[in-house]
């Protein structure tokens, strides 16, 4: 065999399960070190080749060729292991490999040491053992095996692989039995037998598998994704209270822009009004601070134990009433806001703040609850320091249609409003004043607003003038310029700048966080604010708020009014439960997208295990643009592939009667009138009619079951039938 077909025959069995691992390597370095990810795998597939080709040679060695293949494996063993020593020695840090395989920040100075020991060390048990149930003994079960090490990775780490990605590593999997079970066929350990021995070692293998993950160590360091799981977990007295779900206490810190956020249909709790507005924004606290990824308490906040009374908000009837007062305007103002009764209660849900709208009026002589600043209103704790199953009523003011359309005819700017107050020497224009620049001081940071947010608030608020009509505008941009809600979106850049003009798909957080930096940046106070939405009503005409409802939004201080709650994002993520349950289509289409990966990867088997018949099929409509001659000459050649694919053969070199012999003593069908016909056009200069192609080809279709495959019982013809 000259050195271009030993090439061949080598590639024919090397390259699915070089694939293979080109897929797990891809998946564990895409985990470890994104940026090298490719590369390396490319490199893995072609150092791999060569492995192969070295397996092979020491395979036929017997002893010998063991010997060398333990050599080489301690001599990669050490070699690992020293690069790996060597970092922790540099780093000064014991735990240093653990640290960097779970995720730890800050340990980039050796990742390129550390990622390359696991790629020799591990690289080289890799091909090995897929070399070795792939070419040496073929074990599915074993080579399956393979397949586990990224998640084992991604549960060490808490990170989750991306979808696509399990997709590739599944249909190479299935493509490399399928493809090694055809090509070494004839060898008796390839044959799959469905037998009680295969259903013990697949019984052995769960047990094992499910073992070894129970005695895996639960990781000490945290994943870049994880990084913040007190969600929600800040008390401002920084008392530390146990809690059995992750939205009972108020956060130091915000929810992330990005990441999957997993929360349940659970109903959390239940919120019953008097109120006639469709959606409830009901909050849990309000940020001041941005630092490029998350929201946090300002500074002061955090370490004041000081009661709300020495910060007050004055609510929206205060200030309009002031306003009135200031400009001696006579509009009444009762329907603008109107006092609504409000419940919130839950048989599991025990939270130590309120859960309510913004406007909570509260009883300066109550003992129940302690307002803080940033509008947090906290429940106090029972006797016993416990908190108290959510059972409140409170009251609190709505804003009504009338008030927005006042606002909007009114048309006040910030600017305006600031010379009015600052002109006139009352004691409400004071209070007014006083009230607008603790908003301007406390929620107009812009420090980490980029010139392009700015640019593009601008652009959206240049043909507005008053406060109302910017903020307005900057909450309908989203819903108007194509974003999307996706709870699953996490791409590799979570700037909010690559939210707004790029990925334009995010979470509530996202969409909130963009608002409020933009509408910062044009000069309007404004405060991220996280809660719930409640939207979903029971038949008793009771909102339910779930687990997943819970939902970030946006206050802005608008002038002559006071904070009014905002919500950009796009209305998807009310979609779901706003449907009747009766759509079919749109249940058919939850289904699919659910399983969307599976249907995928059962079309790809399917199509495998069909091939033959889709070549068949493609074969067939090529036929229809030919001549008859073409068609004849072309058919006889496809019956030839046919009969090769069956058993893996080349029948090419067979004369007429060679091959008629063979069909006869192995299939016991011959397509007689194709086999006359071809020997006529092909050898005798015979130019065939469409008649006489469409007799050869009808004969052909009724022998086609028979020549793609061998029959396992023999058909008792004394002779072709046809």
């Amino acid at each position: 065999m000259n050195l271009k077909a030993e090439f061949q025959e080598k590639i024919r069995y090397y390259l699915c399960p070089l694939l293979l691992g080109m897929s797990v390597c891809y998946a564990v370095i895409n985990m470890l070190y994104k940026a090298i990810a490719v590369p390396y795998s490319i490199l893995f597939v072609v150092l791999g080749f060569f492995l192969f080709r070295l397996f092979d040679i020491l395979k036929s060695k017997k002893i010998i060729g063991g010997l060398i293949y333990t050599a080489l494996l301690i001599i990669v063993t050490v070699i690992s292991f020293v690069m790996i020593f060597s970092a922790t020695i540099s780093s000064h840090k014991a735990n240093l490999f653990r640290m960097w395989l779970y995720g730890a920040e800050g340990l980039e100075q050796w990742q390129f040491i550390l990622l390359n020991a696991i790629f020799i060390g591990g690289g080289f048990f890799l091909i090995s053992i897929i070399y070795y149930f792939t070419q040496a003994q073929y074990r599915t079960l074993g080579l399956m095996l393979c397949i586990l090490f990224p998640f084992v990775i991604s549960s060490k780490r808490l990170e989750a692989i991306d979808e696509k990605i399990i997709l590739f590593i599944l249909v190479m999997y299935i493509i490399t039995v399928i493809h090694n079970q055809r090509i070494v066929q004839k060898n008796e350990r390839a044959v799959l037998k469905i037998d009680r021995a295969y259903f013990v070692s697949i019984g052995v293998f769960v047990a094992v598998t499910v073992a070894i993950a129970m005695t895996i160590e639960r990781p000490t360091y945290l994943a870049q994704l994880q990084k913040n799981p007190a969600y929600f977990d800040y008390n401002p007295n920084r008392v530390t209270i146990n809690t059995t779900t992750s939205f009972e206490n108020p956060s130091a810190n915000s929810s992330e822009n990005y990441g999957e956020r997993n929360l349940s249909d659970t109903p959390l709790f239940y919120f019953q009004t008097d109120g006639g507005q469709s959606v409830y924004y009901l909050r849990r606290q309000a940020y001041s601070v941005f630092d490029g990824e998350i929201w946090k308490m300002a500074e002061y906040y955090n370490s004041s134990s000081t009661p709300y009374n020495g910060y007050a908000e004055y609510s929206t009837r205060e200030i309009l009433n002031d306003w009135q007062a200031v400009i001696q305007d006579n509009t009444e103002i009762s329907t603008f806001v109107q006092r609504k009764n409000g419940t919130v209660y839950s048989q599991s849900f025990f939270p130590s703040y309120l859960p309510s709208p913004f406007g909570t009026v509260l009883d300066s002589s109550s003992t129940k609850y302690i307002r803080y600043p940033q509008g947090l209103i906290l429940r106090k704790t029972t006797n016993n320091g416990r908190k108290s199953l959510l059972n409140d009523s409170f009251i609190f003011e709505e804003p009504t249609h009338a008030l927005i359309s006042y606002i909007q005819k009114s048309a006040l700017r910030a600017e305006e409003y600031c010379r009015i107050l600052e002109s006139n020497s009352s004691e409400e224009a004071k209070r007014l004043l006083d009230d607008y620049n603790n908003a301007k001081i406390n929620y107009s940071d812009t420090q980490n607003i980029s010139k392009n947010v700015l640019q593009l608030a601008t652009q959206i608020t240049e043909e507005y003038s008053s406060d109302m009509d910017k903020a307005t505008a900057l909450e309908k941009y989203f819903s108007e310029n194509g974003y999307l809600y996706d709870e699953n979106v996490n791409p590799d850049d979570k700037s909010i700048d690559y939210f707004i003009f790029t990925g334009k798909a995010g979470v509530c957080s996202s969409y909130a966080t963009a608002m409020t930096l933009m509408a910062r940046s044009i000069g309007l106070p404004s405060r991220y604010v996280e809660g719930f939405a409640g939207f979903e009503k029971s038949d008793t005409d009771t909102f339910v708020i779930r687990n997943k409802h819970s939902h970030a939004f946006v206050e802005v201080y608008i002038s002559g009014v006071g904070w009014i709650t905002f919500d950009p994002t796009v209305a998807d993520y009310r979609k779901i439960e706003q449907d009747n349950g009766n759509d079919f289509l749109g249940i058919i289409w939850q289904i699919i997208d659910r399983y969307k990966y599976l249907i995928i990867v059962s079309i790809l088997i399917f199509l495998l295990l069909k091939s033959d018949r889709l070549y068949e099929m493609i074969f067939r409509i090529r036929q229809l643009f030919r001549t008859p001659k073409q068609k004849t000459l072309s058919l006889y050649a496809h019956m030839i592939s046919v009969v090769n694919f069956s058993t893996n053969d080349d029948y090419n070199s067979y004369t007429v009667d060679m091959l008629r012999k063979y069909l006869i003593s192995t299939r016991e069908v011959v397509p007689e009138k194709l086999l006359t016909l071809f020997e006529s056009t092909a050898f005798g200069g015979y130019q065939p009619t469409n008649e006489e192609y469409r007799t050869a080809y009808t004969e052909y279709k009724k022998c086609y079951r028979y020549l793609r495959k061998i029959p396992r019982k023999k058909r008792h013809f004394a002779k072709s039938p046809y």
